[in-house]
């Protein structure tokens, strides 16, 4: 249709015009955040590095709730309660806030499994342990507390950096703009409001999320900052510049 053959060079500098005067009023952009850039981030999302990072995020938050339901004597429901509610609740209430439809965890139920299976298996562990009466494993056990609590730690810094990431790549999946403010906001509802929600369900006197050390700033921050280069980026954005970003 464009061949030189069959156009003038008239034309030609006529689409020529036409391109470089998308690119000034920066509509070109624009058509390249609203269809090329979700579709870009999404093969990064999709990748199996991205997946495993969201996996090990995805069990530390229900182990989170593990925890505490056996430190509190729950039931297995309030086990399941407890851990759905970090892992998978702020995403819902982001979804909600977003209108996005489907909500994540009905296009995707793999992470409601994976929540169902961390439970299951950690209340198993737990009262499989509780009854040993072994006193070499009690010391042992004992005496790595401390590590086992750097280990979910840890896995929790990797759940709340993978979740920032879905917080704003899910903003890029909806009609909300701008992304430099929904991003962020995005991003702070997926990593951190779910563990506000169960800290609120337990009645605790010190909700973990809002006094203490930083945590929802971190997503915030974060998200600013991503929000910002896929803004800035987009129109050139690789998918090797998107797996580093």
């Amino acid at each position: 249709m464009l061949s030189r053959a069959t156009q003038t060079p008239q034309m030609l500098a006529r689409l020529d015009a036409a391109i470089d005067e998308l690119q000034r009023s920066g509509e070109f952009r624009r058509i390249a955040a609203f269809y090329a850039l979700p579709v870009l981030i999404n093969q990064t999302l999709d990748s199996e590095w991205f997946r495993v990072l969201a996996f090990i995020g995805t069990i530390a938050f229900a182990l989170s709730g593990v925890v505490l339901a056996y430190a509190g004597q729950y039931s297995l429901f309030g086990a399941l309660i407890l851990a759905t509610l970090p892992a998978l609740g702020g995403g819902v209430v982001r979804d909600l806030l977003l209108q996005r439809d489907p909500l994540g965890i009905v296009r995707n139920p793999e992470a409601l499994l994976i929540v169902f299976a961390t439970v299951l298996a950690g209340m198993v562990v737990i009262k499989t342990v509780s009854h040993v009466r072994a006193p070499p494993l009690a010391k042992y056990l004992q005496s790595h507390a401390r590590l086992g609590s750097r280990l979910i730690e840890a896995f929790d810094a990797v759940a709340l950096a993978a979740f920032t990431v879905v917080g704003v790549v899910v903003v890029l999946d909806t009609s909300a703009r701008p992304l430099w403010l929904w991003g962020p906001i995005a991003a702070v509802l997926t990593g951190s409001f779910g563990g506000l929600m169960r800290d609120l369900l337990r009645h605790d006197r010190v909700v973990a999320n809002l006094r203490g050390e930083l945590y929802p700033e971190i997503a915030a921050v974060w998200g600013l900052a991503f929000a910002i280069f896929l803004e800035r980026e987009g129109a050139r954005l690789s998918r090797k510049r998107s797996d580093w970003a």
